[in-house]
């Protein structure tokens, strides 16, 4: 199907012909990007529904025609045509189409982000949602959609180093939104420009301090001694800026890199609990479950699962 977008003729199925299908572990989906790729977009045309699922990848909806609907960890979303919704890598959601209509759907692998400098307050501002809409983001929207724009022509059109320029084009989406975010704390504004930048240096100062020293036994009075606040400040700072506590964010912290060495199985459940920074494994064992909804075994099943089914397809299109 090829359609003139922008003055440019997209083919949109050519680009995903080695797609074979949903592949599902219980509500956990796999095999979504290219043997060779950390990108998949779809123009979705559909009115198929999809039930209850989650996966690794960021999921990016933007309808050109018509609304889609989505509820994303019990949240209702009403996405209208132009609107953009941001769902984060692991987060439980369910789609739903209307009669006619149509959208992108954007996926991207981002869990390589976890090295560069910055990317811990990137993370948590996505760990929930983003409704971006022409109201909210009135000063970054048109910039953003634009960028998007430029996402779904680079991948259908195929050209060379496509993937760079979509990850450079995903990269300053992600700047602008987080310098839209960080323009609309109070604590921020209300400061004269130099000020901002002391804070805004400080507590990405802190970022990556919990970064090198979360297996530790850190404290709060530690990381406010550290960041050069007084502990009252910090903890205003703190919540404001990255909108939850201090010890939120170091368990979210010790959960990340949970999931990264539960993909490694010689380690048992009570060595990744340790290596995550957590003191026993019942604390580690209820921690997981209320953040993730399953035990550290049961995501080490689903992982275990994803990279069994990848080698079966790799070894079938091999032979």
């Amino acid at each position: 199907m090829k359609v003139k977008a922008d003055g440019i003729h997209l083919n949109y199925y050519a680009q995903n012909t080695d797609y074979r299908g949903r592949i599902q572990d219980a509500e956990k989906e796999n095999g979504i990007f290219p043997t060779d790729g950390s990108v998949r977009l779809w123009y979705n045309n559909l009115t198929t529904n999809y039930s209850q699922h989650w996966h690794d990848a960021i999921e990016v909806i933007i309808p050109v025609e018509n609304y889609y609907d989505a509820n994303v960890d019990g949240e209702d979303y009403r996405i209208n045509t132009g609107d953009i919704l941001i769902i984060p890598p692991r987060k439980m959601h369910a789609l739903y189409a209307p009669e006619t209509g149509a959208r992108f759907v954007c996926l991207f692998n981002v869990d390589f982000f976890s090295a560069l400098k910055e990317y811990n307050s990137v993370l948590f501002m996505l760990d929930k949602c983003i409704h971006i809409t022409p109201e909210n983001y009135a000063p970054v929207y048109s910039e953003i959609y634009g960028l998007f724009t430029q996402i779904w022509n680079e991948y259908f059109q195929n050209t060379e180093f496509y993937e760079f320029s979509i990850y450079a084009n995903l990269f300053q989406i992600f700047t602008l939104l987080s310098r839209s975010q960080l323009n609309q704390v109070n604590l921020f504004t209300e400061s004269s420009p130099g000020k901002r930048r002391e804070y805004f240096s400080k507590l990405n100062g802190v970022l990556e301090y919990i970064d090198e020293h979360y297996t530790d036994d850190l404290t709060l009075d530690e990381v406010a001694e550290h960041s050069g606040f007084s502990k009252f400040h910090f903890t205003r700072l703190f919540k404001e800026y990255m909108n939850c506590t201090f010890y939120d964010y170091l368990i979210s912290r010790r959960i990340k890199a949970a999931e990264i060495l539960l993909a490694q199985l010689d380690l048992s459940i009570t060595d990744v609990a340790l290596q995550s920074g957590f003191s026993s494994i019942s604390t580690f064992n209820r921690t997981f479950k209320a953040k993730k909804g399953c035990t550290p075994g049961e995501f080490r099943s689903l992982f275990h699962s994803r990279t069994s089914a990848s080698t079966d397809y790799h070894v079938a299109q091999s032979n």
